[in-house]
């Protein structure tokens, strides 16, 4: 499983942005599953989940390839106008990827790194 966060200056933005993202990752192949991710809390006692703001969680299938394409999106998505304040964090077990705005030729770079790095674990 990976977990995705935006993070695009205010909770009201990063909400926001992440629910424009987690309606286009439903349609990505890659992607077994997408989304929003919940943490505990109490309310009156109660155990109830609420919503973690801007985050969501993908299950996927953690090829190089897979993984490699669907960081690709992320990095284009970022890209596009009205997604491109802030950032988004992608972290799979105890590795993170920040993505801003890599060049093409930088973006490769982070992307092989990456997924070397998981793979050496």
């Amino acid at each position: 499983m990976a977990r995705i966060t935006v993070v695009a200056g205010d909770p009201a933005a990063s909400d926001e942005a992440a629910q424009r993202l987690l309606k286009e990752l439903h349609g990505v192949a890659e992607i077994i599953a997408v989304e929003q991710a919940t943490v505990p809390g109490a309310a009156d006692g109660r155990s109830v989940d609420a919503l973690a703001v801007g985050t969501l969680l993908l299950t996927l299938a953690a090829t190089p390839e897979v993984l490699g394409g669907v960081l690709t999106y992320l990095m284009d998505w970022r890209r596009r106008p009205g997604n491109n304040r802030g950032t988004l964090r992608f972290r799979m077990g105890d590795r993170e990827l920040e993505i801003t705005d890599p060049t093409p030729a930088e973006r490769k770079k982070l992307i092989d790194a990456f997924v070397r790095e998981l793979r050496r674990r």
